[in-house]
């Protein structure tokens, strides 16, 4: 009985203590449940015991009063025969029975009193048992829902928290736009320097031309020769 009452009230004064500090709350409903179950069985086991006692002192009961019963026949039959000796002999004998028989009332009464505390202690735990039984099922559903819940918001947090990716492509976006603007400007100047070279030939080719044609004047002059237009009028 001593057993079954402190196990039922440490298991309810640690109960929430015991579910805070457990990583799986279903598990560890799980283990005590596991544990009240060998208990249950335990105190079955005093329960059968204490019967089986009980049966013994009602046993020995009834045998004390029997025997003094007996003697007290004894000594209505000495008083019968004028033995007042004897009879007083045979009281003397059951009055010691009637002495022990209530010796054995009295542990009897004492057991009876212990064995139906223990059986409604029994009876209480096995209500306990049968209620965390109930509850474990709500509780597993409602940790998973809990544990669905907080990934859920996890998640969600983790999806929120876009300001180092937006960053990121920020920068990407940007380094793109600088080789972009480099590859434009190397376009340009390589337009502009082919234009540039080819403007520059023709140049060069009009300038060599004039300069050879002045060149050429000066030399018929310095020889005294006639300028072509000249020498085409005195032709008859």
């Amino acid at each position: 009985m001593g057993i079954i009452l402190r196990l039922f009230n440490l298991f309810r004064s640690n109960a929430n203590d015991m579910l805070d500090k457990a990583e799986d709350p279903a598990k560890m409903l799980q283990q005590m449940l596991a544990d009240l179950e060998t208990q249950k069985r335990k105190a079955k086991q005093q329960m059968t015991e204490a019967l089986a006692l009980q049966k013994g002192l009602e046993r020995e009961t009834e045998k004390e009063h029997k025997e003094a019963e007996k003697w007290e026949q004894k000594a209505v039959l000495a008083v019968q025969n004028e033995k007042d000796d004897l009879a007083k002999e045979a009281l003397t004998r059951k009055n010691e029975y009637l002495k022990r028989a209530a010796d054995f009332d009295k542990q009897l009464v004492m057991h009876k009193n212990n064995a139906d505390a223990l059986r409604k202690s029994y009876q209480t735990l096995e209500d306990k048992i049968d209620e965390i039984k109930r509850k474990k099922g709500i509780l597993t559903a409602k940790q998973k829902q809990a544990e669905a819940q907080e990934k859920i918001y996890q998640t969600i947090e983790g999806l929120g928290d876009t300001s180092g990716t937006m960053e990121t492509i920020e920068r990407m976006e940007e380094k793109v736009e600088n080789i972009q603007a480099r590859a434009e400007a190397y376009q340009e100047i390589s337009l502009e320097s082919g234009k540039d070279s080819l403007e520059s030939k023709f140049e060069e080719l009009e300038h060599d031309s004039t300069d050879m044609d002045m060149e050429l004047l000066e030399l018929k002059k310095r020889a005294a020769l006639p300028a072509p237009d000249e020498k085409t009028e005195k032709t008859p």
